[in-house]
């Protein structure tokens, strides 16, 4: 009767053991897939990366070394989108903001075609806004990251980026809908122009929500100081935090690593 049972038993046996290799082989190609994920996006996510400001505890560009420095107070250190403490800045509305030194080394110094830029934001939206304020990045007046807000249409809660030449002819403008998103809420957002197709695109939490052409091959000014916090085009400085500036000389298209 044992005999028999063993029998029986001993096919299922190699069966399950069959299965457990082959699970175990799939565990292994799907690490070594993983891995090589892993590997490929932070080898696309460093080509092309020619600004970086972490903003863990300073203003320092740890890529291209262009170190920013405060103007008109303050801005606070504050937890990053994952609660860290002091690893992200806060602009109180006030005035402070951060500014770069230098006035030429910059991405859009007339030499680049394609760009992208990406930032954490977790901003409020200021109000009876005149649709210029709000602006928490940017180059003089020739590029803008925004919480943008416009009370002669009750607009708000709106994300937009756009790039100003002088004259304003070309002008690369994208923006989400009025009231997509709301307050005190982390968003990533990605500003790309493609010179290939001239077209400028904005990702929010890698998700694109607006996307156009535009006739200009260069539509900024160049040559101008890179801020934090400010714009000159706005009189209402940003509130909210700013958190993993990045900038790249390419078109780069979202992942989670940027």
């Amino acid at each position: 009767m044992r005999i028999l049972i063993f029998a029986i038993l001993l096919p299922f046996y190699f069966i399950n053991c069959g299965t457990y290799l082959l699970l175990t082989n799939q565990e292994q190609n799907d690490k070594h897939a993983f891995l090589d994920l892993v590997q490929l996006t932070l080898v696309n996510s460093s080509i092309g990366l020619v600004h970086y400001w972490p903003l863990d505890g300073d203003t320092k560009d740890i890529v291209g070394g262009l170190d920013l420095t405060t103007v008109s107070g303050t801005p606070a250190l504050t937890a990053d989108r994952f609660g860290f403490p002091g690893k992200a800045y806060y602009y109180d509305g006030s005035g402070a903001y951060h500014e770069s030194i230098a006035q030429g080394s910059l991405f859009l110094d007339g030499t680049v075609s394609s760009f992208t830029v990406s930032a954490w934001v977790n901003g409020k939206w200021p109000p009876g806004a005149n649709g210029g304020q709000s602006i928490f990045l940017s180059q003089d007046g020739g590029l803008g990251m925004q919480f943008y807000a416009l009370s002669a249409i009750s607009c708000t809660g709106r994300l937009r980026a756009f790039t100003n030449n002088s004259g304003g002819q070309g002008d690369a403008d994208v923006s989400s809908q009025c009231g997509m998103y709301s307050e005190n809420t982390w968003y990533h957002m990605v500003f790309v122009w493609d010179i290939e197709s001239l077209t400028a695109s904005l990702y929010v939490n890698n998700v694109l929500v607006n996307s156009g052409k535009f006739g200009n091959n260069r539509p900024w000014n160049t040559y101008s100081s890179f801020a934090l916090g400010y714009s000159p085009l706005g009189t209402f400085f940003y509130q909210g935090s700013i958190d993993e500036v990045r900038v790249y000389n390419r078109a780069v298209f979202p992942v989670s690593s940027l």
